[in-house]
C-alpha cells in the first residue's frame, strides 16, 4: 500500500528543491533517547550522569523536524537553508543529537569544591572516550554530525534566568573542549567527524 505524503511533507520536499537539494533519502521518525549511565561516588554522596544519544539515520530526518518546528514562521526557508549548510546536508550520512542528564543523592551545592573538580575531570575523560569510541555503542563514522544543546543552571544559583544563562555559557565552553563549534542562534553546537573519525567544530 502506497502512503501519500502529507501536505507539510510535500512543502518540505519543494523547499529542498528550491534550495538546490535533490534528496530522495527517506525521513525516519525521531528515535527515543539511548542512555548510558556512569556513577561518581564521593565521601557521603553520589552523582549519576546519563549520557544520551538521539540517532537520526538521515540528515533529512533531522532537517524535517526543524521544518515542522518552524512551519508557520515567515523565515522558515532561511532557517532550513542555514541549518542545511551547517550540517553539510549535501553529504549523505547520519546525525546524532547528544547530551547528558544528571541525578544527585544530595544538592549539587552540597558537594565540596574538591568533589566537584574530581567528578568534572572524570566526566571529561569519560566523555572523550565516548566521543572517540562511540556513545551508547554507536560507533562514529567519517562524516557523522553531532549536535549538542548546552542547557542547565549554574551550580549554587538555582533555576532562574541568570543562572540558566551562565550555565549555558559554561556548558558551551566545555563542549568546545570536546571539539564542538560555537553556540549557534538555534541553541545548538555542532561538530563533524573527519575521515579519521576525529571530531572537528562546525
Amino acid at each position: 500500500m502506497h502512503i501519500q505524503p502529507s501536505e507539510k511533507r510535500k512543502k518540505f520536499e519543494k523547499l529542498l528543491k528550491e534550495l538546490g537539494y535533490r534528496d530522495r533519502s527517506p525521513v525516519y521518525p525521531k528515535e527515543n533517547k539511548r542512555y548510558q549511565q556512569v556513577n561518581f561516588k564521593c565521601n557521603d554522596g553520589a552523582m549519576a550522569i546519563y549520557t544520551f544519544v538521539i540517532l537520526y539515520q538521515t540528515k533529512k530526518s533531522y532537517l524535517y523536524l526543524e521544518f515542522l518546528d518552524h512551519y508557520n514562521s515567515p523565515d522558515v526557508k532561511d532557517k532550513i537553508k542555514t541549518l542545511a549548510e551547517r550540517i553539510h546536508f549535501q553529504e549523505k550520512g547520519r546525525l546524532c543529537e547528544v547530551g547528558y542528564e544528571v541525578k544527585y543523592t544530595k544538592q549539587p551545592s552540597e558537594f565540596t569544591l574538591e568533589e566537584r573538580k574530581k567528578i568534572f575531570y572524570e566526566f571529561m575523560k569519560y566523555t572523550y572516550e565516548n566521543l572517540h569510541d562511540g556513545i551508547v555503542k554507536i560507533k562514529p563514522r567519517p562524516g557523522d554530525i553531532l549536535a549538542a544543546k548546552p542547557h542547565g543552571p549554574k551550580i549554587n544559583e538555582g533555576f532562574n534566568e541568570s543562572s540558566l544563562v551562565v550555565g549555558q555559557r559554561q556548558r558551551a565552553v566545555v563542549a568546545r573542549k570536546f571539539g564542538f563549534g560555537n553556540l549557534q542562534e538555534d541553541g545548538f553546537q555542532y561538530a563533524r567527524y573527519d575521515e579519521n573519525c576525529v571530531l572537528n567544530p562546525i
